[in-house]
């Protein structure tokens, strides 16, 4: 096998290639990415027996042929190569051969192993998907994702919940103290598809490969994830399990509504953190007509500030986790944002001003 490329485009597709092999065990066919050149296109696959990866670059191929390298070395070699050097890579015996097609500078050698060995990757029917707008996608995803839980017993709140219910394509994540949920029109017809809980790290190298314009299309089959973006093809595995019902956890109406500045409200809070024991990690707000007291206890006394607010309601006093409320504030958009309670007990909502298709939940600490 041999075959000529700009070493920029074959080291871009090797990095996105690595972050779907086996990473454990080097001794593994599936920590190898599997190149297959012929009619000046080249083929790379990449698997790790539950997500698995397919792109293509065109090439100048001079023997046709196919073998594996391990990944993780080939990209390793790669990034210290320059972008605008043009490759020759050749493969003789059981030996893949880097070196620079113009001024032969530089020669790097990697063990291969028989392209007959790489396993076969899941496939999807192509009718069976539906396209998305990238950008509204990601946003959900970024809205809903850094909030799955990361206990292993409770495996299946480690990923994300997708749903298509009432024409809306329905993003949920929690761990069980806090809970993101959107609810998106697209302009875009989407196929029914069975409510799937998505892993994180499909939906992560997603954004990865995307530019963040144009479409992506999706579809959920025979327990797998799959998608195709930029003209590269990937899936997952999907989780297995029985998601709790979110419906339950969002409460139908709030009784009491605040209007709060986003920005002054990320500050005081950033402010109030640093004096708050790294163990607790408790704010506590007492909101009132005339604004929101914020404060945190710790060991040398306790420190307050006070954030103005639009509310019109009794006095009442809130605890939470201060990681919770700004993880979820910075992702809001706009310059206000509302906060919606009914009691000092029951979960509070977070939303935009004006109210958009997104909701963070908070549980409250004790007070």
């Amino acid at each position: 096998m041999k075959f000529i490329c700009p070493c920029e485009d074959l080291r871009r597709e090797i990095l996105y290639a690595s972050n779907f092999t086996t990473k454990r065990n080097a001794l593994s066919i599936t920590s190898n990415v599997l190149l297959i050149n012929k009619n000046n296109t080249l083929t790379i696959k990449a698997t790790d027996s539950k997500n698995g990866f397919t792109s293509s670059i065109a090439v100048n191929t001079v023997i046709p042929g196919s073998t594996t390298v391990l990944c993780e070395k080939f990209a390793d070699i790669l990034k210290n190569i320059k972008d605008d050097v043009e490759l020759e890579i050749t493969e003789e015996g059981d030996n893949l051969s880097i070196r620079n097609s113009k001024e032969s500078k530089f020669i790097v050698n990697m063990r291969t192993l028989e392209a007959d060995k790489f396993p076969e990757l899941e496939e999807a029917p192509e009718d069976d998907y539906f396209t998305l707008g990238q950008s509204l996608f990601f946003d959900m995803v970024e809205k809903t994702s850094y909030a799955v839980g990361h206990d292993e017993s409770r495996f299946f709140l480690t990923g994300v919940y997708l749903e298509y219910k009432n024409d809306k394509l329905v993003m949920v994540a929690t761990d069980g103290k806090k809970l993101n949920c959107v609810r998106r029109e697209f302009d875009r017809q989407i196929e029914e598809f069975v409510p799937s809980i998505v892993p994180v790290n499909f939906l992560s190298n997603l954004k990865m490969i995307g530019s963040g314009d144009g479409v992506l299309s999706l579809t959920f089959k025979n327990g797998y994830a799959f998608a195709e973006i930029e003209g590269r093809y990937i899936y997952s595995l999907l989780i297995s399990g029985n998601y709790p019902n979110y419906e339950r956890v969002i409460p139908k109406s709030f009784e009491y509504k605040a209007v709060i500045n986003r920005e002054e409200m990320l500050n005081a809070i950033n402010l109030i953190a640093v004096t708050i024991e790294l163990k607790s990690k408790k704010i506590i707000f007492e909101i009132n007509k005339d604004g929101i007291m914020i404060s945190g206890e710790d060991s040398d006394g306790n420190s307050k500030n006070v954030v103005k607010c639009d509310y019109d309601g009794p006095v009442i006093r809130l605890s939470f986790n201060y990681n919770f409320l700004l993880d979820a504030i910075k992702r809001i958009e706009g310059d206000e944002f509302i906060i919606s309670f009914n009691n000092s007990s029951t979960a509070i909502g977070l939303t935009s001003n004006p109210e958009s298709d997104y909701i963070f939940i908070i549980m409250p600490m004790q007070a």
